[in-house]
């Protein structure tokens, strides 16, 4: 696995997040890289649910994915656009070890192969490279 520091992000996510066991279920065998949003048939910036793997458009189409999470409380979602995960009661970007077989899946449908394994190191000023 390639190991990364957490401020290799453009955006800090939350390493854990108080509603990732509540709203993360098993994700389907195979996800779709541009499914339609299940309300407008929008395709442009798809969301998946991971409570239920419906998928929504973003905030910045209709904001059906948003919309969901405020009616089912199904607080979490997977971006196809970018395979990134945000939790709407933490309103924060979360990367967690729960999350890895849902974006792998998300990995697979948008560019056909697994996503490399990241690891991330908590205290990266304890690592060394080689030079």
């Amino acid at each position: 696995p390639v190991r990364l520091s957490p401020e290799v992000f453009a955006v800090q996510p939350k390493l854990w997040c108080e509603h990732l066991a509540e709203h993360v279920s098993p994700a389907p065998a195979t996800l779709e890289a541009a499914p339609p949003c299940a309300q407008c048939g929008d395709s442009t910036e798809s969301w998946y649910c991971l409570a239920c793997y419906q998928p929504l458009c973003s905030r910045y189409v209709k904001e059906h994915a948003l919309y969901h999470a405020l009616e089912s409380t199904h607080l979490i979602t997977l971006s196809m656009s970018d395979i990134s995960v945000w939790c709407y009661g933490c309103d924060s970007y979360v990367h967690n070890e729960v999350l890895l077989d849902a974006k792998n899946k998300a990995h697979i449908a948008k560019f056909g192969e697994p996503a490399v394994k990241l690891e991330l190191v908590p205290d990266f000023d304890a690592c060394s490279f080689p030079k």
